[in-house]
């Protein structure tokens, strides 16, 4: 390649936000290879593959400010100054969603631009100018904080996290018990209890839609599409009546449901194809004795979701039907060519000859929706000033619902990952979608706000995964290797604005889970649009210098008090170890066993150096509580002390994982395995109310309660 045209591609890779260079977890400089340039700026529908392919490809990435024109939507901060091309000087008008106009002139500003004073008030508004018409978003200067939510200065509250699949239901009727894995309706049960002991939110595990034709695919990270709900987990009895439910369980094997429900580790194929049954037999009971008011109801609910409801529903339907005719799981792109596109002839007259397949799919969409709608609903009316707080996953399977529906809205023949860093040395590729930047720009951000609209519906709050994904991800090429990857950028500013916009409109908490390596100044960009970050006990840990590193000095744990405030304080997430466990080393165990442990690491030295970080945490929790200050360091781990350790931080909100409260070993998620940890399969021993109110687990919770007990 000559100088001139590998200058020609970096500079082509610039404007589609590829980052050519990037820094290491090593603190080295990389480069990206031309090659990776090239392959995922092919998956943009941006060929490069000679001169002239480049210079066509940058002139359709031209942004259509440069041309003159208008964007498909300006994102503003209400009260704020709005950059207007400057084509669009002179008069303007606004019209709000209800109907009502204003009008006026732009100002001249600079460079040449056209300016006008966004509306104070939050909201979407139609701007018209003399070159054309566009959204307006208007956001507020942040999305909604604690404080404004439960209307209370400085508050200092606590909630729960819990991991849907494993929650259980204890009872010998089976319209009240859970079949396998956890529901909906075993979140409203632990919401109930929770609220009765005083914690003001429950936060739950993704409950995205997964594959109901493949329900052995149960990482809730990797869903089918994060628009529709895993139907899985909804909560019949609640929303159609517990006739409807006795119906449908008399065509499924009762004894098989129980001993299902009574395993350790969900059996996900076998639990979740008797499900499946249960909501053809609840379909099949609601087309027959539905009232008017629940037909009401369904109707609203298809209209509402409209044609993305259909398209999922067809993928559903015509994923079953590959699968059944192939006798395995049947991936869409291996569909014949007629069906790998939903507005094709194929797929339309599929939909056209199996209407009520699809109407039993967008059923069972509207029964889970309802059911999260009854489980909020029931944490808010049992005393929770927040409710529930949703999971928004990083990205989905390319495999999945959203990736055959939406094509132009991702980014092609690459997956997101990670590059490598001192834990994951060769990098790591999650096998997940990403937005392409150049659609979100052109249609107005419609697959982002869908995105959110979707999740915030029906619930108080949402945590959202890798929210550095708003700033860039890591792509890695079809085929690549994890580090031959290279960083694609986001309108970071303009994604904030719209969610906050979307938690002020629908009065919600926002959390972005904000660990690992994060560029300097993005969490004050966060923290500046009202986003709460996440304080971890495990990384809390004071800096060393070089040479405390070359001799493996001990970092000690961070005191409470100087916690970062704008955050939520947790002692552990999915991915982490339990407290047992890390107190126990049982992730050390768990690597070791399965061979995960990098070249330069050894068992016996991680264990003498967790033994080292046990003492040091200890020593920082005596120091935070006199009353411990002359205890010896217990050989069980000391979830209560621990606990108030965490409970003790400024954050406004506290979350405790559902497996430390419960003193579980294992974590719901051990990274870098698949089928060799029970990753999503673990269940807790005891029913979701006692998790809660057994005399050990208030125990565990009493320091929390006390320090952020309600007033």
């Amino acid at each position: 390649m000559t100088r001139s045209s590998q200058h020609e591609l970096s500079a082509l890779a610039a404007t589609a936000g590829l980052a050519e260079h990037w820094t290491g977890a090593d603190n080295r400089p990389r480069q990206v290879s031309p090659d990776t340039l090239r392959a995922l700026l092919r998956g943009m529908d941006l060929c490069a593959d000679s001169a002239e392919d480049i210079r066509d490809s940058r002139q359709r990435l031209m942004p259509a400010s440069g041309l003159g024109r208008l964007p498909a939507m300006l994102v503003a901060t209400a009260g704020e100054s709005v950059d207007l091309p400057a084509s669009c000087a002179g008069h303007y008008e606004i019209l709000t969603s209800d109907g009502k106009r204003a009008a006026g002139h732009t100002t001249a500003g600079a460079d040449g631009a056209a300016q006008l004073r966004a509306p104070d008030t939050p909201g979407y508004y139609t701007l018209s100018t003399r070159s054309g018409t566009a959204s307006l978003a208007v956001a507020p200067r942040r999305a909604p904080t604690l404080d404004d939510l439960v209307q209370t200065p400085n508050t200092r509250i606590w909630g729960l996290t819990a991991q849907v699949h494993s929650l259980r239901r204890s009872s010998g009727d089976l319209r009240h018990a859970t079949h396998g894995f956890g529901d909906l309706a075993a979140v409203r049960e632990l919401a109930e209890a929770a609220a009765a002991a005083g914690a003001d939110a429950l936060a739950i595990s993704p409950i995205h839609a997964l594959f109901a034709a493949d329900p052995g695919q149960c990482s809730p990270y990797s869903p089918s599409s994060r628009l529709f709900m895993n139907t899985l987990y909804a909560d019949p009895a609640t929303v159609l009546g517990e006739d409807a439910m006795r119906q449908a369980l008399g065509g499924l094997d009762s004894a098989q449901l129980r001993a299902l429900d009574a395993q350790p580790l969900i059996d996900w194929p076998a639990s979740g194809a008797l499900r499946q049954r249960l909501l053809r037999g609840l379909h099949a009971w609601f087309t027959e004795h539905a009232t008017s008011e629940q037909r009401q109801h369904y109707r609203a609910y298809c209209a509402t979701a409209g044609q993305d409801l259909q398209d999922h529903a067809l993928f559903e339907a015509l994923h079953l039907a590959q699968t059944r005719q192939r006798g395995m799981p049947a991936p869409w792109t291996e569909w014949p060519g007629a069906l790998r596109d939903p507005q094709s002839a194929g797929a339309v007259r599929y939909a056209q000859e199996h209407p009520e397949e699809l109407d039993a799919h967008m059923f069972n969409q509207w029964l889970a929706s309802a059911s999260l709608s009854q489980a909020h609903r029931a944490a808010r009316n049992a005393g929770m000033r927040i409710g529930l707080i949703a999971d928004l996953a990083i990205g989905g399977s390319a495999l999945g619902s959203h990736a055959w529906s939406r094509q132009a809205d991702l980014v092609k023949s690459a997956g997101v990952g990670a590059p490598p860093d001192l834990h994951n040395p060769q990098g790591q590729c999650w096998n997940l979608t990403a937005l392409s930047p150049a659609t979100l720009l052109s249609s107005g951000f419609s697959a982002f706000l869908a995105m959110l609209r979707a999740n915030l519906s029906n619930v108080g709050g949402l945590r959202i995964d890798h929210v550095l994904g708003m700033a860039r991800l890591w792509l890695i090429p079809d085929g690549a290797a994890p580090e031959d990857g290279a960083y694609l950028s986001y309108p970071l500013r303009s994604l904030l604005k719209l969610t906050a916009l979307e938690a002020w409109l629908h009065r919600a908490l926002i959390v972005g889970e904000n660990l690992g390596t994060v560029p300097e100044g993005f969490d004050p960009q966060l923290f500046e649009h009202g986003l709460l970050g996440m304080d971890v006990l495990w990384f809390m840990r004071k800096a060393v210098g070089a040479a405390a590193m070359e001799t493996n000095t001990t970092a000690a744990f961070v005191a409470p008090s100087d916690w970062p405030p704008q955050a939520v304080a947790m002692t552990t997430t999915h991915d982490l170890p339990t407290l047992t466990g890390w107190w126990h080393a049982q992730d050390i165990a768990w690597r070791s066993r399965l061979s995960l442990l990098g070249a330069d690491e050894d068992e016996s030295l991680l264990r003498r150096a967790r033994n080292a970080d046990r003492s040091a945490l200890w020593q920082a929790v005596q120091a935070q509580s006199r009353a411990m200050s002359h205890r010896i360091m217990p050989r069980q781990a000391p979830i209560p002390e621990l606990l108030g350790f965490v409970a003790a931080a400024p954050c406004p909100l506290m979350l405790v994982p559902l497996e430390d409260v419960t003193a579980q070993l294992d974590q719901p998620n051990l990274p870098g395995t698949m089928h060799s940890h029970p990753n999503w399969r673990q269940r807790l021993s005891l029913p979701a109310t006692q998790c809660v109110d057994a005399p050990d687990s208030m125990a565990r919770l009493q320091p929390v309660r006390s320090q952020r007990g309600k007033p």
